[in-house]
């Protein structure tokens, strides 16, 4: 995956676009005539501070009393300023030059809920928070420290995420990045952790983030509009470039202020073009162009920022503000059903912001992280659990690395073990399985450079594992995939399945000794029909759980004699609770035959749970997100993944749950491994614990 965009590649999306005429389901045309703005009447007019520059406004409403609401300004030189909605000036913040501000609810300063403004001081490159006492309505200041940038600021917003519940700021900085920070609470006051670096293109300028998409869009002036997921945690390959300038879209040649404005039913996203002081206004999530319009009465006005929201009076109308540094300077206060009448949209007002968006997800952090894999780019895969017979503290994590074998590590997450084999996609392990007249536990893995299953046995004593295969197993598949064994409890036979990524072709074979080796009986052939990687077998029950990537969940019988039906468990699309690509399965076994199954939901980033008995219940989504306290960030992207009920020392008393992380972010790292206490994952959803 790139992370970063260049300039040439962003040039490149333009004219990919406009040689196909318009994007997919953009309504982005290869030629447009701009079509005649409306023109919108200014409702009132807010003074400028003496000796200040109208940068930067937003309109915060209070919590209890919305006749007490503010308008709070960026306003240069003069600093940050609060004044009425009738103009009367309210105090102010100065001694910094304040250029930009964005404004957020719901930030849980440690004692309570605060409204948080962020604004970028100028003269230091920096970004300081405030929040407002709504008894005296005076600034407070929250900054523990100015989060410096060490770049120009071109453009700033605050998102809340909707997952997690934290806030962050994201700055667009020249030439061309965009700078994502974790703003969280410390002693009363906020301090700032870069989490991530987008490079967006050399024209990279305003932001506007919206937490009920959980996306950020950024105006490049040059080029367009673009959609970025907002999530740290997110792919940003999955960009979308929404609109473009003159002459290849509907944008004007300097695309500058963007805003988002939450109507009861319909959202917008409004841009602000420099040059022709015209207003852009598209309708979300489509991103359909549906009018521009300029200032009526105003001459020679000139913006580049813009904001848009819930308005106190007249109730749920909701307004625009524009700082206009033209002619005659002011903020500019316009009623967005007067911009609704003008281009004929349908008749509603703002939601309010106070009610701030619930926790989607139920979420939980990692405690271990293990060290990076030796490979760079797409390498950790599937993990295995191996649990210590007498000392659970000394157990391990096997994990199969894509680009070189196998790496084992203990539970601090050190390597402890590398067997560069051949490129190794998946893993798995039995425990005291009787072959060859001793319980002994075996690991097998898909070995994509020889096309064989192979074979290893872990000692005990030195924690090593040993090459046991009496000779390569070839699985005559051209890609062995994915893998995952079956210790019968029906038959005490231990067998191993792995696949083929066409047609999901899987073959299951019987794990036979030879003497001290180990040798492999193909017994078994079938189809699922599409890509499968990821599988588990459950020894007592005999079910087989696959997880065809782009369909969904299945259960098949795990004998290889039983020919029972497959049943669907559940399906990705509008039909199902899936997206794909549905990737790694594990199963908690907990006391008689209770337990859970545990699927990678890779597309979104999260994990779904069902019952282990029964008819194998939903139970829900859980999400692995950044522990701050221990410096491990969350989990995303994950193939594999593995999980055991048996207690693992203080860190993991009730298991231990293994997941592959795809994106190693804050610091961007090669991939590993995220260790998660069962424990935490069973509070979040209310699970058993064993």
């Amino acid at each position: 995956m790139n992370t970063n965009m260049s300039r040439p590649l962003a040039l490149l999306a333009v004219a990919l676009l406009a040689g196909c005429g318009q994007g997919e389901g953009r309504d982005v045309a290869s030629s447009k005539t701009p079509a005649a703005a409306a023109r919108v009447a200014v409702d009132q007019d807010l003074p400028v501070p003496a000796e200040g520059t109208p940068f930067g406004a937003v309109l915060w409403s209070h919590p209890t009393d919305l006749a007490r609401s503010l308008v709070v300004t960026a306003s240069g030189n003069a600093g940050v300023t609060l004044s009425t909605l009738d103009g009367q000036s309210q105090g102010s913040s100065s001694g910094f030059i304040a250029d930009a501000i964005a404004l957020s609810y719901g930030f849980d300063t440690g004692a309570g809920q605060a409204p948080l403004f962020v604004v970028h001081d100028r003269g230091t490159a920096a970004l300081r928070a405030f929040s407002i006492d709504p008894g005296t309505l005076e600034l407070r200041s929250l900054t523990a420290a100015p989060l410096l940038l060490e770049a120009e600021l071109t453009g700033l917003c605050l998102y809340r995420s909707s997952t997690t519940g934290k806030f962050y700021a994201f700055a667009a900085t020249d030439p061309g990045q965009l700078q994502q920070w974790e703003l969280s609470p410390r002693d009363g006051a906020i301090q700032g952790r870069l989490v991530r670096n987008i490079a967006v293109g050399a024209g990279a300028g305003h932001c506007a983030a919206d937490e009920m998409e959980q996306v950020v869009y950024v105006a490049d002036e040059a080029v367009g509009i673009w959609r970025i997921a907002a999530e740290p945690e997110a792919d940003l390959a999955s960009r979308e470039l929404l609109d473009l300038t003159a002459p290849r879209g509907h944008l004007g040649e300097e695309v500058k202020g963007l805003a988002l404005l939450h109507g009861a039913t319909t959202n917008y996203l409004l841009a602000a073009d420099e040059d022709a002081a015209a207003v852009y206004v598209y309708k979300l999530p489509e991103a359909k162009h549906v009018g521009k319009f300029t200032l009526a009465g105003v001459e020679g006005a000139k913006f580049e920022s813009l904001w848009a929201g819930f308005a106190p009076t007249p109730r749920d109308a909701g307004v625009v503000l524009i700082p206009d540094e033209g002619e005659t300077a002011a903020f500019r206060m316009l009623r967005w059903d007067a911009i609704v009448s003008a281009l004929k949209l349908p008749a509603e007002g703002a939601r309010d912001p106070r009610k701030v968006t619930p926790i989607a997800v139920n979420t939980v952090e990692p405690v271990v992280e293990t060290e990076q894999v030796e490979d760079y780019g797409d390498a950790a895969d599937d993990p295995a659990i191996w649990v210590h017979p007498t000392k659970p503290e000394l157990s391990l994590v096997i994990g199969a690395q894509k680009k070189r074998g196998i790496e084992v590590y203990d539970l601090s997450g050190k390597r402890v073990q590398v067997l560069a084999v051949g490129r190794t996609n998946n893993v798995d392990l039995r425990q005291g399985v009787s072959l060859g007249g001793k319980r002994r536990d075996i690991v097998a893995g898909s070995n994509r450079d020889h096309r064989t299953l192979t074979l290893y046995e872990i000692d005990s004593a030195t924690r090593k594992l040993t090459d046991v295969a009496a000779a390569p197993i070839a699985t005559g598949l051209r890609d062995p995939y994915g893998l995952c064994m079956y210790h019968s409890a029906k038959s005490g036979k231990l067998y191993v399945f792995i696949n083929n990524p066409d047609a999901g072709e899987f073959r299951q074979w019987e794990i036979q000794a030879s003497g001290s080796k180990l040798t492999g009986k193909l017994v078994r052939e079938f189809t699922v029909g599409t890509q499968a990687e990821g599988c588990v077998a459950d020894d007592e029950t005999g079910a087989l759980y696959i997880a065809e990537e782009d369909v969904g969940l299945w259960r098949y019988a795990a004998e290889p004699d039983d020919s029972s039906p497959r049943r669907q468990l559940d399906s990705t699309g509008d039909a199902g609770r899936l997206k794909d690509d549905v990737e790694g399965v594990a199963i908690y076994r907990g006391q008689d035959g209770v337990g859970y199954l545990i699927v990678s939901n890779q597309g979104a980033d999260n994990y779904a749970v069902y019952r282990r008995e029964g008819e194998n219940d939903f139970v829900g989504f859980f999400s692995i997100v950044a522990n701050d306290e221990l410096a491990i960030d969350g989990a995303s992207e994950t193939d594999g993944l593995d999980v055991t009920s048996a207690p693992l020392g203080p860190l993991f008393p009730h298991g231990l749950l293994v997941v592959q992380d795809g994106r190693n972010i804050t610091p961007v790292e090669r991939q590993n491994f995220k260790l998660v206490s069962w424990e935490h994952v069973a509070t979040a959803l209310g699970l058993q614990q064993r």
